[in-house]
């Protein structure tokens, strides 16, 4: 059997950013020594449909795996990534018609039914994580109603079971670093580190808009600090990567396995840098010292609203005073810091607008004498069905319940469409007035 594995197109297009796939790589090493294989990530070949035609002509896999990271590229993008889906599938079936055609991947988990519908290519589908079951598929003849989390067509019906238990987080496969070289990725990203690392799975935070309980479960799976630590310090000595950027929906929840995650990767004197998200509540002076001692290299926040109101529509569990303290404590340290939030969010009035401004003016104070904001990231809620606050919407009658959210849906109604590039120029001056030191 010859298997092919790829990372279809997601990455905005001309932004040139890599980043390593994580997902495939683990599914990749777990392919028996029997099967042959090739893998291509087509974010990182300058002609990635050519390349993906050569490949598939000249070795003629038995079976494809097409990963599909991302439906958009968020940031209030009106671009789909569908086209990548469809047109990776469609080509594969045209030059290999008798080749098995797999999808996955968060973006494919999302909309499961739904793109094996849009998609007729495509022959089985994985929801969720693949580690647990990825294996079992490619035994030849094997039958799908028997593995959890699949999809298949059977007499013109898109069959589906029930997904399995979850990943134990210590269980998790290597990567497989020959089929997808890490130094691929180095070298060429301006703002991300390309280089993920996960330290844990699933969130029990339930924020209105995400849907990472739905793809991880909404419970925390840690996995045990030496095993990060250990995988680290394989990626830096057999191909000097020296950045990284924990995956995890948030990097320093629990406070006391985030602490120990530090203490490990110090007492293993990695001498590598790192990045991830943080929650402002849970965050002091203490923990961000362990934290940049352990390697860390930037903050970002996803505080997400500017506005009380806001920070409980969105169900974040946090105020404004906690994201100014943490504001307070990185300004201290002079840590590099991205800002992340949402704008026109559901219910906006003239007076929220007008103290979300004030609460910004006080974040660019806290940041401007330190000169540590790198970025504050402004967007709109994009929104994805089975979401809390989209169903919220729907059931107030402010949102068709007909939407069709596989394309780009984003809310930002009238009157207050133009707050987002209002706020980004308030930043973008203090920005350039903070890096020569002048006083707006």
């Amino acid at each position: 059997m010859k298997l092919v594995l790829i990372q279809l197109p997601t990455s905005h297009f001309g932004a040139g950013e890599k980043v390593y796939p994580l997902g495939l790589s683990r599914l990749s090493s777990l392919v028996p020594d029997t099967v042959e294989k090739r893998g291509l990530d087509m974010n990182i070949v300058p002609d990635p449909w050519g390349a993906l035609k050569t490949l598939l002509t000249d070795y003629r896999p038995d079976m494809a795996v097409l990963s599909f990271r991302n439906l958009d590229p968020l940031a209030g993008h009106q671009t789909s990534y569908l086209s990548s889906l469809k047109t990776g599938a469609a080509l594969i079936r045209t030059l290999i018609p008798d080749c098995r055609i797999m999808a996955g991947g968060p973006a494919f988990s999302l909309f499961a039914q739904r793109l094996m519908a849009e998609v007729p290519e495509i022959d089985l589908g994985l929801i969720g994580e693949g580690e647990p079951v990825f294996v079992q598929l490619l035994v030849p003849g094997a039958d799908p109603s028997t593995v959890p989390g699949v999809l298949w067509r059977e007499k013109g019906e898109i069959r589906v079971t029930p997904p399995g238990p979850k990943m134990d987080m210590d269980r998790l496969p290597p990567l497989d670093t020959q089929v997808f070289l890490p130094t691929d990725y180095t070298g060429a990203n301006a703002y991300v580190a390309a280089m993920g690392i996960e330290g844990k799975r699933g969130c029990d935070l339930w924020c209105g808009y995400c849907l990472y309980p739905f793809l991880g479960g909404t419970c925390m799976r840690l996995r045990a600090p030496d095993f990060i630590v250990r995988e680290m310090k394989d990626l830096r000595d057999r191909f000097n990567i020296r950045l990284f950027h924990f995956t995890d929906s948030v990097v320093n929840r629990p406070a006391d396995y985030f602490e120990a995650l530090c203490r490990e990767m110090i007492k293993a004197g990695l001498d590598v840098s790192w990045t991830g998200f943080f929650r402002e509540d849970g965050f002091t002076d203490d923990n961000l010292s362990l934290a940049m001692d352990a390697g860390l290299a930037a903050v970002y926040f996803s505080g997400d609203a500017l506005t009380d109101e806001g920070l409980s529509l969105l169900n974040k569990r946090l105020t404004c005073d906690q994201i100014l303290e943490a504001a307070r404590l990185t300004a201290g340290k002079k840590i590099l810091t991205m800002s992340h939030f949402l704008v026109n969010l559901p219910g906006e009035t003239e007076d929220r607008v007008r103290r979300s401004e004030a609460m910004l003016d006080r974040l660019l104070e806290i940041h401007a004498p330190a000169g540590n904001l790198g970025a504050v990231i402004f967007n709109h809620v994009r929104l994805y069905p089975g979401a809390p606050l989209t169903r919220r919407l729907i059931g107030s009658g402010r949102l068709d319940p007909e939407t069709d959210f596989l394309y780009p849906v984003y809310h930002n109604p009238a009157p207050f469409r133009d707050i987002l590039h209002r706020f980004e120029a308030k930043c973008h001056t203090a920005g350039v007035f903070s890096r020569f030191g002048l006083d707006l």
